[in-house]
């Protein structure tokens, strides 16, 4: 099954089905290999997704490197810039092929963010792909928790042409996390319009499904499977292993958390029928 090459149809998709995608944040090919493998043995549609530190890290070599491993998958997997900095990293990565890009104006005045999100929308759409922007800060590793308020989002949703909204209701980086379920209602509410939420690898497996009912199509997990990779390192360590050994065995616990997160957000089965 080919890469998905506008994010706009998954998110459709999860939008109108209830339920979420979960969006891996990767940096090598031990992670995005064990979140593909994880997709296919669910048939479930996922999303690969890099941060700029993952970037810095791997470069366009690891662009590539996903786009041909979602190219070669039985399952359906995207592409999605997390956390874009500009119009020169936003652009890199669709010109690389990416089915959704984000453009976190969360630091700007709210007439800022909407104007340069616009801007960027048109961007994204231009490559056929999809637009993420946010309201609010999420915490942990990315300073305090800033909330997102109902009214700013109804606004910034019928004015910014963004394709979805990543919404600060309680889910923080690299922390266990309840959601803030009224606000969430709310803003679902009053603005009908899909959502994302960083910070997924800590939030309550209740708030997770409650999340989903109300229209979250995509939710971000990279701190799970970053310690999931860690502990198959550790493990290959002490038992010995040589250096292919071990990275299989990083490779089987990330596919092992990643199903995890696949069965949580009812995602399983989401991806149709395997093709002939």
């Amino acid at each position: 099954m080919p890469l998905i090459p506008d994010g706009r149809v998954l998110y459709a998709q999860a939008f109108r089905e209830h339920f979420a995608a979960p969006a891996f944040n990767v940096c090598n090919l031990e992670m995005a290999q064990g979140a593909v493998e994880a997709a296919e043995a669910e048939q479930a549609p996922i999303i690969l997704q890099t941060y700029p530190g993952d970037l810095a890290h791997g470069g366009a070599p690891l662009a590539a490197l996903l786009r041909t491993l979602a190219e070669g998958s039985s399952a359906p997997v995207a592409l999605h810039l997390d956390h874009g900095e500009g119009l020169q990293m936003i652009a890199g990565r669709l010109r690389d092929g990416y089915s959704s890009v984000m453009f976190d104006g969360s630091h700007l005045d709210p007439d800022e963010n909407i104007r340069q999100t616009r801007q960027l929308a048109e961007v994204a759409h231009a490559f056929s792909a999809s637009l993420e922007a946010e309201i609010g800060l999420f915490g942990g590793d990315h300073g305090s928790v800033v909330f997102t308020d109902p009214e700013e989002a109804e606004r910034f949703v019928s004015e910014s042409g963004a394709d979805t909204l990543a919404v600060s209701v309680g889910s923080e980086h690299r922390q266990e996390s309840r959601l803030d379920l009224e606000r969430l209602e709310d803003i679902s509410g009053r603005t009908g319009h899909p959502m994302v939420l960083h910070g997924g690898s800590g939030i309550h497996p209740d708030d997770v499904e409650a999340a989903v009912g109300m229209g979250v199509v995509k939710i971000n997990i990279g701190h799970a499977i970053s310690v999931a990779m860690t502990e198959g390192a550790k493990e290959a360590l002490n038992s010995g292993l040589d250096h292919y050994a071990m990275l299989k065995v990083m490779r089987g616990k990330v596919r092992d958390k990643a199903v995890e997160k696949i069965r949580l957000m009812g995602a399983t089965d989401a991806a149709g029928p395997v093709p002939a």
